[in-house]
């Protein structure tokens, strides 16, 4: 959502519904804490590297949908139509990107016991200037999308509650949450809650699918009414438009491959086997996710016409609102979806700040302050400034100057570029540091440069794909007119 401008409200019923939601997770972190039994890194950071396939699966699925893919996916959807059906398409590209690196990538953090992607890339390149580099962006790619959980967890708790709770108190009582279950257990408390908030959040679109989203029949009366009303929503996609789905395709596929809490779990696997099971489960996931909210924001443009672009990302929440009125087992559903909401933005934030707290207290205070200190010390470390990163940025919540959307493509234009350190780390040899240095840099100047002169897009094209062209070509330019070979 980019406002708090929504309306409805669930009340009270919704309110003890994420209440006892969150007292589950804080059971949760306890019972992951009284499981652990190492304060070392591998343990705290990555569960020991033993999670199993359902727990893999379902972690990767919460950490990969975030509130923005229920609350910005459908008014994106109502606002180009049925072009949006682009988006379970970039979702599975994620998959297939994973697929490119992933399996390498696994079995050498085995050899080598990676704790961050630092740690691969010191390891592939050799080089700790390209990792502080990479650890940059890393840190404020991350850092801009807590904040953005944050204050989506501010408005989501405004809206279910019907304005009975503020919007500072989700953030600050949800924040807290998190803190408190990620400080006990670690990614062992983390992997376990995100499978409960996958489960919830599968359930919660399932009751989506069966009563807010209208059969075959029905679906053919909104096209009808988009065909007299909004034909340029029925419209096949062509120029800006097409390429705008390319781009999308494969900003989102590269980027958010190379999250960097997705690399960490591709680590914390228990075995080669679990992971290719879990990547070859997780390419049907858009199917379940992304496909319910595409079709909400359809039936939305013939409900609710006349939104506007900031009001169509009121199309969940005005839909919910319509079912939680017709009955009482309606009523239930929409409460199933409103707690799978909030799941999904609160596993997003857990994952993204055990990330962020390990790259801060391994690669950089463990190279500078914490030179020499053990693994109980950096985790004891990380754990501190996962309390001091939270801090700041509910403050920073607590008075949002940004729109949710914003701080999202700013994100993924960051991330983007760094994914040649894996993908084609992993699978040309002859990437040498010097080509991967020099790319990642003219890539992020390229894209940060069109971003910030708004010029996010060119010619439909996103501007963080063009910088990952640049980044590419030299990547490749470079390191064939050098012929030097990456040392492993």
């Amino acid at each position: 959502m980019s406002d708090g401008s929504l309306t409805g409200g669930f009340g009270w019923g919704a309110v003890l519904a994420v209440g006892l939601y969150l007292l589950a997770l804080i059971f949760v972190g306890l019972l992951a804490h009284s499981k652990r039994d190492s304060q070392k890194l591998g343990a705290f950071y990555l569960a020991g590297r033993n999670i199993g396939t359902l727990v893999l699966v379902l972690t990767l699925f919460a950490t990969q949908y975030s509130g923005n893919s229920l609350l910005g996916y459908p008014g994106e959807a109502y606002r180009l139509g049925w072009a949006w059906v682009m988006s379970v398409g970039f979702m599975m590209a994620v998959v297939v990107v994973y697929l490119l690196f992933a399996p390498r990538l696994f079995s050498l953090s085995r050899q080598h016991e990676f704790i961050t992607p630092a740690d691969w890339i010191n390891y592939r390149f050799g080089s700790p200037s390209l990792s502080l580099v990479a650890n940059i962006l890393f840190v404020l790619a991350m850092t801009n999308y807590l904040l953005a959980q944050l204050m989506a967890m501010g408005h989501v708790v405004q809206v279910i509650s019907g304005q009975l709770l503020p919007y500072w108190a989700g953030v600050l009582v949800l924040g807290v949450v998190i803190l408190w279950y990620e400080s006990l257990g670690g990614l062992q408390a983390v992997a376990w809650t995100d499978a409960f908030q996958g489960i919830l959040l599968m359930l919660g679109l399932t009751g989506v699918m069966l009563a807010v989203v209208p059969g075959v029949e029905g679906l053919g009366q909104v096209s009808e009414w988009m065909l007299g009303n909004a034909p340029a929503k029925l419209a096949v996609p062509q120029g800006d438009t097409l390429r705008t789905w390319v781009s999308s395709i494969l900003l989102i596929g590269f980027g958010a491959a190379v999250y960097p809490q997705a690399i960490q779990r591709i680590f914390a696997a228990r075995s080669a086997n679990t992971l290719r099971r879990s990547i070859g489960i997780m390419v049907f996931m858009p199917l379940f996710t992304v496909l319910p909210v595409l079709l909400v924001g359809i039936v939305g443009i013939s409900r609710f016409s006349g939104l506007g672009d900031i009001g169509a990302d009121q199309v969940m929440p005005l839909l919910l609102s319509q079912l939680a009125l017709e009955s009482t087992m309606h009523y239930a559903v929409a409460i199933a979806v409103l707690v799978g909401i909030v799941a999904a933005i609160m596993s997003t934030a857990d994952s993204v700040l055990l990330s962020l707290s390990s790259i801060l207290s391994k690669d950089i205070l463990g190279n500078t302050w914490l030179r020499g200190a053990s693994e109980e010390q950096l985790t004891q470390s990380g754990k501190t400034l996962s309390w001091i990163i939270m801090a700041i940025l509910i403050a920073v919540a607590f008075s949002p100057r940004f729109t949710l959307w914003g701080l999202i493509e700013l994100k993924m234009e960051l991330l983007v570029q760094t994914a040649p350190l894996f993908v084609l780390g992993a699978t040309w040899r002859r990437l040498s540091s010097r080509a991967a240095m020099a790319g990642l840099l003219a890539g992020t100047a390229v894209a940060m440069s069109l971003s910030f002169s708004g010029m996010g897009k060119l010619w439909g094209w996103h501007a963080g794909l063009l910088g990952l062209c640049v980044n590419l070509a030299i990547c490749f330019g470079l390191s064939l007119a050098c012929r030097t070979t990456s040392s492993e």
